[in-house]
């Protein structure tokens, strides 16, 4: 990785020393300062590290987290999805342990030790494969406010309020991806909580394409007569331009073999009475809008007007915002796609706290040092997500040179050959991949964490676990053959 300008005051040394720990966390996905070092030496250098006042959290974004958008600099026209979300990272059981709690706040409790990061990544559109992070931004809450509704906790911090993080968010990540390739045509993708009136209306302006899901039942739309009606009702008074049937996609055996029924039509939407102005922005007007419903016709709809132990069993329901063109019922069904996507903003968190990083175990001690952790974990992330994208999708055309240098590739092709037998196995469980593809390098790697070798027609990778266990091995088999001489 290249490293470009630094604060003046940092010393090559310690340039070196967190170059050494993206390293460490690339290879040994693991929080745990005993983990990463294998000397008393390198835990005394990641210590000092941790508390050096140069390195800091606008030098991880500017050359770790940023730097991965590289993935996106090959050029030319590319469709992408940029899902969205927000995650508490709590440290409750170590409150007691951190020292200094500078950087910490409240959770979802205000008894509660917590950091949020807001979160992107970046997904291509056409082939569903992963691409890179897309942004990763840490805030906490003011232990001292009363409510978020005041102005002053509304409008202060680097995030000028809780609301305005996902349109903060939003602005930077489409301006960053766009620097590295200007014609990335992007689509940013979240869930109920961006569902916020004023921040649609600005992306609108800014020509920003979002896919939002709605929360509000009770939110009205506009007919031509003037008529005011319920967003839950909005097809009972409107036709909708497109309608179709597709069968609901999804590992969960409850819900297989359900079809879904998908309807568009553009309306305009009026302004909530409570929606809020964001700061430096125009008053919200009403806006035409294209809302998407998806729902299992043999279920009941869901009705805001009565009371939970009165209504019928709900199936599943989601209305979709978009300021996207959908002119045919391909357009639809990509756009119902996109949102599917989202759920692997859910999968990378689950990834983050407790299959891989184990982030809110972290063993320091004060909270500027656990939010520079975070991010540095969250950089270091890239290379094992691409290993298990690479996999899932059955990438036979890209190199693994992307993620490995030459001489590790060559290793493991040494171990795809006499540690996992790779040219006797059966054609049941052997690696049907392109040599030194990134799907074959997968393969090997998750052979070596306790994968089976069995390769499905449909798409299908081992777990992550599996995957970062894996190279977790393939590391400790590199270094001790770069001991013992065996690669020069």
């Amino acid at each position: 990785m290249t490293i470009s300008a630094a604060p003046k005051k940092m010393n090559k040394q310690t340039k070196n020393n967190i170059l050494k720990l993206y390293s460490m966390l690339e290879d040994n996905p693991s929080t745990q300062i005993k983990n990463l070092g294998k000397t008393a030496a390198e835990h005394k250098m990641l210590y000092r590290l941790f508390s050096n006042a140069t390195f800091t959290e606008d030098y991880i974004q500017e050359e770790y987290i940023k730097s991965c958008h590289q993935a996106l600099a090959k050029g030319g026209k590319q469709r992408v999805i940029v899902p969205h979300d927000t995650t508490e990272i709590s440290y409750n059981n170590r409150k007691n342990w951190i020292k200094n709690q500078e950087g910490l706040g409240p959770g979802g409790r205000e008894s509660n030790l917590s950091v949020f990061g807001h979160v992107s990544i970046v997904i291509d559109r056409d082939t569903s494969s992963f691409q890179c992070i897309g942004s990763a931004d840490l805030y906490s809450r003011d232990k001292d406010r009363v409510t978020c509704k005041e102005k002053k906790n509304r409008n202060s911090g680097p995030f000028a309020g809780e609301k305005t993080r996902w349109l903060i968010s939003m602005l930077d990540s489409d301006k960053e991806l766009k620097k590295v390739n200007p014609e990335l045509d992007i689509l940013h993708v979240c869930d109920r909580e961006a569902d916020i009136y004023p921040m649609m209306e600005c992306l609108n302006r800014h020509n920003i394409k979002y896919l939002i899901r709605s929360k509000e039942h009770r939110r009205t739309a506009i007919l031509e007569d003037k008529k005011n009606v319920p967003l839950i009702n909005l097809f009972d008074y409107q036709v909708a331009r497109l309608s179709t049937n597709v069968p609901l996609e999804t590992s969960r055996k409850d819900l297989q073999g359900i079809q879904l029924k998908v309807r568009v039509t553009r309306t305009l939407l009026k302004v909530p009475k409570s929606s809020k102005y964001i700061i430096g922005e125009p008053r919200p007007e009403p806006m035409y809008i294209n809302v998407i419903e998806a729902f299992d016709p043999t279920k009941a709809f869901p009705n805001p007007y009565l009371k939970k132990e009165d209504r019928e069993e709900e199936g599943i329901y989601w209305r979709l915002f978009t300021n996207e063109s959908v002119d045919t019922e391909e357009e639809l069904l990509d756009l119902l796609n996109c949102y599917q996507q989202r759920w692997r903003i859910e999968t990378y968190f689950k990834y983050l706290k407790s299959d891989g990083f184990d982030i809110e175990n972290i063993c320091l001690r004060d909270g500027g040092a656990i939010r520079k952790m975070i991010l540095m974990a969250i950089s270091a992330s890239d290379k094992i997500l691409r290993l298990r994208e690479a996999g899932l999708n059955q990438d036979n055309e890209t190199s693994a040179l992307t993620i490995f240098t030459k001489k590790e590739v060559d290793f493991l092709e040494t171990i795809f050959v006499e540690h996992l037998d790779g040219e006797k196995r059966s054609p049941y469980n052997s690696n049907p991949f392109n040599s030194k593809s990134m799907a074959w390098a997968y393969w090997v790697i998750a052979s070596l964490g306790g994968f089976d070798g069995i390769v499905k027609k449909i798409k299908h990778a081992a777990s992550i676990k599996k995957v970062e266990k894996g190279l977790e091995r393939f590391y400790i088999m590199y270094d001790t053959a770069k001991m013992l001489g065996q690669i020069t």
